[in-house]
């Protein structure tokens, strides 16, 4: 059996592990379209800070695939899909047979239609080269303005403050991460933030980037400005859905897949952040890897596994702020009961969700104590009859 697998992310590449142990004697090619091997995504921001090396966080060198026996083709993308054939195109021409395929091509960075987007010294962050071009044009500038206040955007907005630079994150919604922190938790994070030498400005939107070489001012709402010589648009991803358009397979934010990540054309499967289970696209590591084992064990075997969603978890990486969300937070209100704990001075701010007598969502913002029994809880749905008992911590 012959099996291809377009995208060498942690999706792919865990697909990848699963079917040379379900399938030894198969044949096993993961296409890569960046040059290089497999590297931790979440790690672009310590190699952002300069905390790390790209070695620190590419924990597979070359010669660890020719050891699995998985064929690795990096740096050349897959950019046609003609299932009736059961071939992929690359770029550089060369022409791959399959028998079952795997698409984990994952998504790219949104760049919105700001007037002066496209300005040298604006980027966006989703690749080692994107960071690398970031902490070049760090070396140079004074000031830097982050479009977008989502994880990433909060956590790319640390690594320009380790580089020295005065910074600005600008976020549309009338509080941070409005998917997943509520208004009160919002505004606490914001304060913490500002200790840490980062300003947020909520409720507002960049409408032009302007300069003559390159970017040198930021546009903001009401027509005020930024001096700004460094631009990251943090505005979420969209999934790289052409390849399974092209063999038909339904599409909508992301390839449409069932519960055991096949798509609606035979012999593809999805998998990781170009995947749309039930109307979800996760866009997190924990969805991928799960995603990727289920693939992979239902590409040897049909029907085999099935997914049944992963529990949405986020942690802030930014020194001095402690945040983790996991479940379903809530963050606009909601038919779950609400507990709260806030420590105004010490900057704490605990949040439980209880649904039908079973712990479902958490914020922990400031104290992550209790972290363990609290995820245990919403994993398994164990019911808790005194949800107070884990609001304040020790």
């Amino acid at each position: 059996m012959n099996y291809l697998i377009v995208g060498g992310g942690i999706a792919g590449l865990t697909a990848a592990r699963r079917l040379r142990a379900l399938a030894p004697s198969s044949q096993v090619t993961l296409v890569e379209a960046e040059p290089r091997p497999y590297y931790l995504r979440p790690g672009l921001i310590a190699f952002l800070a300069e905390e790390k090396t790209l070695a620190d966080i590419s924990p597979f060198p070359p010669s660890w695939y020719e050891g699995q026996g998985i064929d690795f083709r990096p740096g050349s993308p897959a950019v046609k899909l003609d299932p009736a054939a059961q071939r992929v195109v690359l770029a550089n021409g060369e022409t791959l047979t399959y028998d079952r395929l795997l698409l984990a091509c994952g998504a790219e960075a949104f760049r919105p239609s700001i007037p002066g987007a496209n300005l040298p010294g604006v980027f966006t962050l989703r690749s080692a080269a994107d960071a690398e071009r970031i902490r070049t044009r760090a070396k140079e500038a004074k000031a830097a303005l982050v479009i977008g206040g989502g994880w990433l955007g909060l956590e790319a907005a640390r690594a320009l403050r380790a580089h020295g630079l005065s910074v600005t994150v600008l976020e549309r919604s009338s509080w941070l991460l409005s998917r997943q922190l509520d208004r009160q938790a919002g505004e606490i994070l914001a304060a913490r933030l500002a200790n840490q030498g980062i300003e947020v400005l909520v409720g507002t939107e960049c409408s032009a980037l302007t300069g003559t070489s390159g970017v040198e001012r930021a546009l903001l709402g009401e027509g005020e400005g930024l001096a700004v010589e460094l631009v990251v648009i943090s505005a979420g991803i969209r999934p790289r859905v052409a390849l399974a358009a092209q063999a038909g397979a339904e599409v909508n934010r992301g390839v449409v897949v069932n519960d055991h990540l096949a798509t609606s054309a035979p012999g593809i499967y999805a998998c990781g952040d170009v995947a749309e289970w039930q109307g979800k696209v996760y866009g997190i590591v924990p969805a991928a890897r799960e995603q990727g084992q289920v693939a992979a064990a239902n590409m040897v075997e049909p029907g085999s596994a099935r997914y049944r969603g992963t529990m949405v978890q986020n942690r802030l990486k930014v020194a001095g702020v402690d945040l983790l969300c996991l479940g379903d937070t809530q963050p606009q209100g909601g038919p779950g009961e609400e507990h709260r704990h806030l420590d105004q001075g010490r900057g704490v701010y605990r949040k439980l969700v209880v649904r039908q007598g079973r712990l479902v969502g958490a914020i922990l913002l400031g104290d992550l104590s209790g972290e363990g029994e609290i995820r245990e809880l919403i994993a398994t749905g164990e019911p808790i009859s005194d949800p107070r008992r884990l609001l304040a911590g020790p």
